[in-house]
């Protein structure tokens, strides 16, 4: 146990600030989709949620081979986040580490790497709606993940939030970034359009009409009911795997037999040039972004790493 690392949210905050730190974080998830198609990583859960509790306790277990393990632990309230990751081999812990910050990260690539392989070619405009924490990695990766961008129009309810994001994004992504009085101004005409929701947890209705969706373009979305049953039938959809595919609105479409579990095209697919996410040009694709449990080791890796090059962290052993 000697030497195992106590890493913090001050440890890890450097992340969010700096744009290039972003690109190990887009390795680590792009690594962990194909780990996951391959089914190289094992992995169990638990949690424990009463009736109208907002988290509980979810407990993911990963490990696999050649990897290190780790166990991921969310309680109350969402930002009590934390990782324990251990050597792969031995089961020695190495850190207790906060999941705050590179959770954060992890959501943000996810769409990122999403943006890399589904964005229509040439992608110059996101439409972006939310401003809250999880906006400025979403808007980080993409920049990242997609170099053609050249503007980013945000929404979001209260108008001084949106504006403060726009003014503290755009010197630092390097493209202008306008705030927009409503979501529909958002998203017209945008080649990506990013669903990061304020109270994504609480708010389980479409967000948007499908008309203002640019024929071809790629939709994130980040949570349940976030767009209509119409809106599916549209599109091709994308996501980790079938499995992992929000109950509505696919549940009403798959029970009408309208869709198919197999109508989903696995993410890792797409990396691996096994399978086209669009049938033409015009096809709009949405990428559902939840599923991302084994993300979560090869982020909280990449974290470890990060943080031993820099010498972060308390060194501490509870048999003292």
């Amino acid at each position: 146990m000697a030497g195992a690392l106590l890493l913090t949210h001050s440890d890890f905050a450097p992340l969010r600030s700096d744009l290039g730190a972003m690109d190990g974080v887009l390795e680590a998830v792009e690594r962990a989709i194909l780990a996951h198609q391959r089914k190289e990583v094992r992995q169990g859960r638990l949690v424990d949620r009463v009736p109208g509790e907002f988290e509980g306790i979810r407990v993911s277990l990963l490990a696999g081979d050649g990897l290190l393990s780790g166990m991921r632990v969310f309680g109350n309230p969402p930002h009590t986040r934390a990782f324990l990751l251990f050597d792969g081999v031995t089961r020695a812990m190495l850190a207790v580490m906060d999941y705050g910050v590179l959770n954060s990260m992890r959501v943000g690539a996810t769409a990122g790497v999403a943006g890399r392989h589904l964005a229509p070619k040439g992608a110059k405009v996101m439409g972006l709606i939310g401003s809250g924490w999880q906006a400025p990695p979403q808007v980080q990766a993409m920049r990242r993940a997609v170099p053609s961008l050249e503007r980013i129009r945000v929404f979001s309810p209260t108008r001084a939030h949106r504006e403060a994001f726009a003014t503290e994004m755009a010197p630092w992504l390097g493209v202008p970034v306008e705030p927009v009085d409503s979501i529909e101004e958002a998203l017209r005409g945008a080649d990506v359009v990013d669903l990061c929701a304020p109270g994504h947890f609480d708010v389980r209705e479409p967000l948007f009409d499908p008309g203002w969706i640019k024929p071809g373009a790629l939709v994130i979305s980040m949570a349940n009911r976030q767009y209509t049953a119409e809106f599916v039938q549209q599109c091709r959809v994308v996501a980790i795997d079938a499995e992992n595919l929000p109950a509505e609105p696919y549940k009403g479409l798959i029970d009408g037999g309208l869709f198919k579990h197999e109508d989903v095209t696995p993410l890792g697919d797409v990396i691996l040039g096994q399978a086209e996410a669009r049938r033409s040009p015009d096809d709009t694709v949405i990428y559902h972004l939840e599923g991302g449990t084994v993300q979560d080791l090869f982020v909280a890796t990449f974290g470890f790493e990060w943080a031993r090059e820099r010498d972060l962290g308390k060194a501490f052993d509870l048999s003292s």
